[in-house]
């Protein structure tokens, strides 16, 4: 019985969070008042995910990036747009690229485009590059790079792809680590950069952008010279501490809290600024989650799920055909539902059926853990999904000749660098 209740329990939660009519936080917390009210697990187990390490390292790194946006990072880049303001060709377009790339590391993704699409006014509508013909492609460029390098969010990555799936693998052999994440996501970002380089050319040549739907962007307070060299002598030392972590241990997921710690002793974040951020509603659904899935695996619900479409997957398929199977799957999901919920719902599955063949998860989380980005085809994919449709104006069927080859390029590099890397068997 207890596996039956799970099951409907996680069906529930995939249900909801596809369907996403309220926070993912909320949803997720509910699923776990559900399995202490049915008794399968105790009340002080349903609330365990909050004092989960992967929680522990995420929350103060969600506070520790947030502060980086009231540095000057931004203006400064902004400055050296206005540079290139006279410049043309393929010059033009890499530096747009780049500042997107570089942006996509320590801001949020719709906060991103917003701001470039502030950049891409400057083109204006006349040649062949104009700011309608470059949105598209840069949002590309953005799920291509969105917190790939293991600084900031991006190195919290592999802590949430772990507590996806360690509750139903707990075997730590097969656990991620810190680089796994950017050592597998560079082939994808190369191909998709280099094709959006040149594919740019494919989006048709229209009129200009739609600033009237375009929200205009929050101005943050600045901080003085001193206040910013502490806030990055501080993000440095948590970075390192954390890319050492094979000699720091538990450090990697202390030393954000600590760095949180330190910023707010320096007076240069407020307490209450802190609190909001690491009780976002991605924490609640961290948390939430991490219980959900360790249920699932101690109840045996996540073995009768690998079973059943590993039966679907012909029981002993190829470990290439698993692995373009389930990127077509992300891609497809992502394109329509947002990054998180297509990542929460299809992890514990792929983790099941990774068990229920006896084969190394790794390579298959990875492929959601990185294609779940890959929201480039229509507006519901993603905020800066929505933001860039709009501000373009684009209708999802005549961009397809360049939407389409994107997301094929980017199934056929997840599945191949993860058959390279960690293969099933």
């Amino acid at each position: 019985m207890e596996m039956y209740i799970v099951l409907a329990v996680t069906l529930f939660m995939m249900v909801m969070f596809i369907w996403h009519k309220f926070p993912f936080g909320v949803t997720a917390m509910t699923c776990c008042a559900v399995l202490a009210a049915t008794g399968v697990i105790g009340l002080q187990d349903a609330f365990n995910g909050f004092g989960n390490k992967i929680v522990v390292l995420i929350a103060p790194m969600l506070a520790l990036s947030a502060v980086l946006t009231k540095t000057s990072l931004v203006a400064r880049i902004s400055t050296m747009m206005n540079a290139m303001k006279g410049k043309r060709g393929i010059l033009l377009i890499l530096m747009f690229y780049l500042i997107g790339a570089i942006f996509a590391q320590f801001i949020p993704s719709t906060a991103v485009i917003t701001i470039m699409v502030v950049f891409l006014m400057t083109l204006g509508n006349t040649g062949d590059i104009t700011a309608k013909r470059l949105l598209l492609p840069l949002l590309g460029i953005l799920c291509a790079w969105k917190f790939r390098f293991p600084i900031g969010m991006g190195a919290a990555t592999f802590a949430t792809l772990n507590g996806l799936y360690e509750g139903i693998y707990p075997e730590p052999q097969y656990a991620l680590t810190m680089m796994d994440p950017f050592i597998y996501a560079i082939p994808s970002m190369i191909v998709l950069t280099l094709y959006c380089v040149f594919a740019w050319k494919l989006m048709p040549k229209e009129e200009g952008l739609n600033e009237k739907a375009l929200k205009e962007a929050k101005k943050t307070e600045t901080l003085s010279h001193g206040q910013e060299m502490y806030v990055y002598a501080v993000f440095i030392i948590v970075m390192v501490l954390m890319i050492l972590n094979k000699w720091t241990g538990n450090l990697l997921y202390l030393a954000p809290a600590f760095g949180v710690l330190a910023l707010i002793y320096g007076k240069v974040l407020r307490v209450d600024e802190a609190v909001k951020a690491m009780t976002s509603d991605m924490v609640w659904m961290i948390a939430g989650v991490l219980v959900v899935a360790d249920a699932l695996g101690k109840s045996g619900a996540g073995d009768a799920i690998g079973t059943l479409v590993l039966d679907l997957l012909g029981g002993h398929p190829s470990s290439m055909m698993v692995m373009l199977v389930f990127s077509a799957a992300t891609v497809i999901m992502t394109t329509f539902l947002s990054n998180m919920a297509t990542q929460t719902v299809l992890i514990p599955i792929a983790a099941s059926v990774a068990l229920a063949g006896g084969w190394d998860p790794r390579g298959v989380v990875l492929i959601i853990g990185t294609a779940n980005m890959f929201a480039l085809g229509f507006p519901s994919g993603s905020g800066e999904a929505a933001v860039a449709f709009a501000a373009g104006g684009y209708n999802p069927v005549k961009v397809l000749k360049f939407t389409v080859p994107y997301m094929i390029l980017a199934i056929i590099s997840c599945a191949v660098t993860a058959q390279i890397m960690y293969p099933l068997y």
